[in-house]
């Protein structure tokens, strides 16, 4: 089902920064090399410092080295109010629509009641039957925030097709690697 299909992995911090760790993983792994920064005048109010060098707080859309039917999205931070949240995921579909992608999915975290490391949600009915022949349990309520749900959920308005791979965590660690560890089995 997905041989022809371009894909966008997209995560960013939010809790246990899982979707982030998992994405800049597979940023490292893969080789991939930055085509698009974007920058947002709702991202925090603050640089970051590496080395003694300071940048503006900024997401990537890369490519892999030898992958071409696949990006990868990752970023320092997410917009802290509703406006730019929807500015951004706005900007940031239209140019991977531009990069020829088909399908978004975006990794996140689960907190609550269950027994799955790993559950998953779709945009449409055959993308989540997908996602059950994949052996990835569905989660059947509840919501999704920040751009992790924004992007998978607004995927539809520019013709491509949303996922959201949750891992469970326990909200209580800032960075959750073992969840990131469940989402990348899961990829």
């Amino acid at each position: 089902m997905f041989e022809s299909r371009v894909i966008c992995i997209c995560g960013l911090p939010g809790i246990g920064s899982v979707g982030k760790v998992a994405a800049d993983y597979l940023a490292t792994a893969l080789e991939c090399s930055t085509i698009k920064p974007f920058f947002s005048h709702s991202f925090p109010p603050q640089v970051m410092v590496s080395e003694g060098l300071a940048e503006l707080m900024h997401g990537e859309l890369m490519r892999p080295k030898e992958k071409k039917n696949m990006l990868v999205l990752s970023g320092d931070a997410q917009p802290l109010d509703v406006v730019g949240m929807h500015e951004l995921a706005g900007n940031i579909l239209q140019a991977i629509r531009e990069q020829g992608v088909t399908d978004v999915i975006t990794l996140a975290a689960y907190v609550g009641e269950t027994n799955e490391k790993i559950l998953g949600t779709a945009t449409d009915l055959e993308s989540a039957t997908a996602l059950s022949e994949c052996k990835i349990p569905l989660l059947r309520s509840g919501a999704i925030g920040g751009l992790n749900g924004l992007l998978a959920g607004l995927a539809p308005l520019y013709d491509l097709r949303g996922f959201c791979l949750l891992a469970t965590s326990s909200g209580a660690d800032p960075v959750d690697v073992l969840a990131a560890t469940n989402l990348l089995g899961a990829l």
